[in-house]
């Protein structure tokens, strides 16, 4: 893996929140005892993809989005958000509010950062930060040779 630790910079293209494609009624989810008794976590997962062929990013960026809204029927609680009840207890609003996607780019080689510490070059760039909701996808373009897709739950 890459050792060198230089400065680089990610660039937000583009922002947008995916719903998912069907229709539903709000409901609420009450969180687990085990859920309750732990501090929240945030977790990011980070994938990298071959670079497609085509230097044009949209078509993937719209099947991803597309996949997204789709799982999104079945896995519905990722598209909502994490909100007190009447008794202040936190529960799982499922509402559609649907799940930040932003797309962006770096000025980087991935063969370049240090996966070893991954702390100093990856979190709080690739992985994006969640502002709200449950879940956020960003996709992120280095430069030439992969792409990648990063998931904070």
């Amino acid at each position: 893996m890459g050792s060198v630790k230089e400065e680089f910079t990610v660039a937000v293209r583009k922002n947008e929140v995916v719903g998912a494609v069907a229709p539903f009624q709000d409901h609420w989810l009450p969180l687990t005892n085990l859920d309750l008794l732990l501090p929240p976590l945030d977790f990011g997962v980070f994938f990298c993809y071959k670079k497609p062929t085509s230097s044009h990013s949209s078509p993937m960026l719209s099947v991803l989005k597309k996949s997204l809204a789709e799982a999104l029927i079945s896995y519905y609680g990722l598209g909502g958000e994490v909100v007190p009840n009447a008794l202040g207890e936190p529960e799982l609003l499922c509402n559609n509010r649907g799940v930040d996607f932003v797309e962006a780019y770096a000025d980087i080689e991935l063969r370049n950062l240090n996966f070893h510490n991954p702390d100093d070059s990856i979190e709080g760039k690739f992985v994006p930060t969640k502002k709200r909701g449950v879940l956020a996808v960003q996709c992120l373009w280095p430069k030439p040779t992969l792409v990648s897709a990063i998931i904070k739950v």
